[in-house]
This record gives structure tokens, C-alpha cells and sequence, in this order.
């Protein structure tokens, strides 16, 4: 059925009449990587898709409405490329199961959904964006981080792991949703609304987030604001969830974050802060994670990503943990990018949730390598 509905999407895309009309553009990324680590007695050796970049690919078009004003659309889909399976997941390993997807009503780790990136559609004009669908949390876009958001980021891997929104992987999209962005002068601002557990039913009843289950009401909210000028940028983001079928839990998880990165030339310097209350996989009340690196670079195309990283719980004793990146990126071309990375991610004495490896050590204190080289390529 899912492959019936993708063939159908693509020929309804690709048709002569949609390129006349709408200005239809096909993107991606294909993005492989061999990787070999361990996490406590736990090896792993294979191939991991979405290294670098998640790979996907995507539909985007807009149509001129008049007055400046444009009708817009984004269709995207995850694939993880070692065994071209539909997926949303951000550094999904072959073979690896994505656990259940961050603030979402609906089940979108099942390989069953068409678009699982991104489906939204929106009007865009000189005021900025607004677009109506499941569509990236503000939080997406916190990227102050010396290895660009990257799977073997220590901001990636510590945000993901913790049950954070503010991470660059699949908890940052958010079903059910209107949001915001506008530019103006350097200044990007972001806003988002998500109505969750209360989606209409073709009758028009509620359909409850989770089958056999009350509508949970569970809205969720984000704003962020972020300032480049030259060499430098800053940025903000706040975002706010409550309910049981968002967070785990029926309180409320709220999350904020300040960053900035600056450009001297001879090295890049990056860093942010973030903090948590109320996490979807743990009974701690409050986490911190803070990270910090540099990007070197090398020659005209080559650059040396160094990066660390530490998540700490207020009311916990020793389950946090530490991260360690160290990468080198060579654009090999205009749209093609070699890449070579080790991570390694050391848990606290009673924490055991922090690593890459598919298969996560059970036995608390154990701590996660991995070492991954590969390509990516942008279409």
C-alpha cells in the first residue's frame, strides 16, 4: 500500500500539467556511511544512512498568486539508504528500529507514512511564511554546533537521547501545525502552534491521540529568534508541550536555549546551552546540556570539526554523560561532500541511554564508540 501511495504522489508531482502550473522542484540527499563502534559488550558493524544529512527526497514548488504574494508547498520523505526502507529517523542504522517519535499524534516510525519529514503547504509573501501541516519545531533550526547538526554530533546524540524537542532529529517535527517565519535584516524569527490529540475524523468527531483513549488536548508551542551579522550569530528558542501523549507523562515539558557561533577566519568557534524540565524518558524534573566546538579549516575545501558536549540531571544522581566528536569534512565537489568521524560518548555510573550504537547496552555506566566514514550527496 505504502509503495502504491508513493508512486502515485510522484506521478501526480512529476506530471507535465504540475510543472506548467505550479514550478515544481525534486531535491535530496543520499547520505552512506560505513560505521564499526561498541557500546559497552554491545559491537556493531554496517552502514548507517543519514550520517551528515538525513537522506530524503522532496517536492517543493510555489505558484505566483500576484501582489508578491506566493502559494507554497513542501512533500518530503526520509529513507534510510542501506535498505531503502521509508523513514523519518536522522542517523537511522540498517536494520535498527526508530523508537517512537517525539510529539507526534500519529505513529510516523512505522515506515507507513508518505511524507514523514515534512507535508505542509502555505502562503508566502514579504511579511514572511505561514504554513499549515507537519512541518520542523523551532527548535530544528538550533544549530550552533561545530559538526553541523550531524549524527555523531554530541548535541545531536545528547538532545535525542534525553527525549529533548531541541535537536536536529525527528523530535522536532511536529504534526498538526501552524507556524511562522519571517526575515528581516539578519533577523529570522520562528513560531510554531501544534493542536495535539484533537484531530477531526472524517465525521467530525475527535480522534483521540491514541486509539481507545480521551483527547488528550495537548497544544504545543515554540518561538525562536535568531541574528546573524558577518562573522557572527546568536540566537534564542523557547517551546513549550503539555499532556500525556506529547510528553510521556501529564506534566508539562518545557525547554529553552541560547546559542552563537563566531567566524574568525582561522577557526570557527560555536557553542550553545539548553535546559529541560519535565523529560519524556525520565522521573528527573530538570536537565542541562551545554555544548561547545570549533570548525578548522583546512586547505580550500577541507574543514576539522571538533566538538564536546555534557547533559546533567538536577535531581539525579550520575546519569548523565559526556560526548566527544571528532570529524573532518572535504567537499569534493559542489554537491558532494566525503566525510570521516569518531564519536565517543562516556555514561555517568548509573546512566546507560547515551550512545550510537543500534543495540544500547543495558548494564549502566557502559560507554558508546563509533567510528563511520562516507559520502553524502545533495540533488
Amino acid at each position: 500500500m505504502q509503495k502504491k501511495l508513493i508512486a502515485l504522489a510522484i506521478a501526480g508531482l512529476v506530471s507535465a500539467p504540475a510543472f506548467a502550473q505550479s514550478n515544481v522542484t525534486i531535491y535530496g540527499v543520499a547520505d552512506a556511511g560505513l560505521a564499526a563502534g561498541s557500546h559497552g559488550d554491545t559491537d556493531f558493524r554496517g552502514v548507517l544512512s543519514g550520517v551528515l544529512s538525513g537522506s530524503r527526497i522532496g517536492f517543493k514548488g510555489s505558484e505566483d498568486l500576484g501582489n508578491g504574494l506566493k502559494g507554497v508547498f513542501v512533500l518530503e520523505q526520509g529513507f534510510d539508504i542501506g535498505n531503502g526502507i521509508a523513514s523519518p529517523a536522522v542517523g537511522s542504522a540498517s536494520g535498527a528500529t526508530a523508537g517512537p517519535e517525539y510529539g507526534s499524534t500519529n505513529d510516523t516510525t512505522d515506515g507507513d507514512s508518505v511524507f514523514s519529514r515534512q507535508a505542509y503547504v502555505g502562503l508566502s509573501g514579504a511579511f514572511g511564511t505561514v504554513s499549515v501541516g507537519r512541518q520542523y519545531a523551532p527548535g530544528y533550526f538550533f544549530n550552533y554546533d561545530a559538526v553541523l547538526g550531524a549524527f555523531i554530533s554530541p548535541q545531536s546524540i545528547l538532545s535525542n537521547n534525553a527525549g529533548m524537542t531541541i535537536t536536529p532529529n525527528s523530535a522536532a517535527r511536529w504534526d498538526n501545525s501552524v507556524a511562522y517565519t519571517g526575515s528581516f535584516s539578519g533577523l529570522t524569527v520562528r513560531g510554531i502552534w501544534a493542536a495535539r490529540g484533537n484531530e477531526l475524523t472524517r465525521s467530525g468527531a475527535v480522534a483521540p491521540a491514541v486509539a481507545g483513549t480521551s483527547p488528550s488536548y495537548d497544544d504545543a508551542y515554540g518561538l525562536s529568534a535568531d541574528y546573524a551579522n558577518g562573522p557572527l550569530a546568536v540566537g534564542a528558542v523557547y517551546q513549550l508541550s503539555k499532556g500525556n501523549s506529547f510528553t510521556g507523562n501529564s506534566s508539562k515539558q518545557k525547554e529553552w536555549g541560547v546559542g552563537g557561533s563566531y567566524d574568525l577566519g582561522i577557526v570557527k568557534l560555536a557553542a550553545s546551552y539548553q535546559n529541560a524540565e519535565s523529560l519524556a524518558n525520565t522521573n528527573n524534573n530538570d536537565a542541562d546540556l551545554w555544548q561547545v566546538g570549533v570548525i578548522v579549516p583546512v586547505g580550500a575545501a577541507g574543514n576539522v570539526h571538533l566538538a564536546y558536549g555534557e547533559v546533567d540531571y538536577d535531581n539525579a544522581n550520575k546519569t548523565g554523560a559526556e560526548s566527544y566528536t571528532l570529524a573532518y569534512t572535504h567537499a569534493v565537489s559542489k554537491r558532494t561532500t566525503a566525510y570521516a568521524g569518531w564519536n565517543r560518548t562516556t555514561n555517568d555510573s548509573n546512566a546507560s541511554k547515551f550512545g550510537l550504537v543500534p543495540t544500547v547496552s543495558t548494564n549502566t555506566g557502559d560507554d558508546s564508540d563509533i567510528f563511520t566514514v562516507g559520502v553524502r550527496h545533495t540533488f
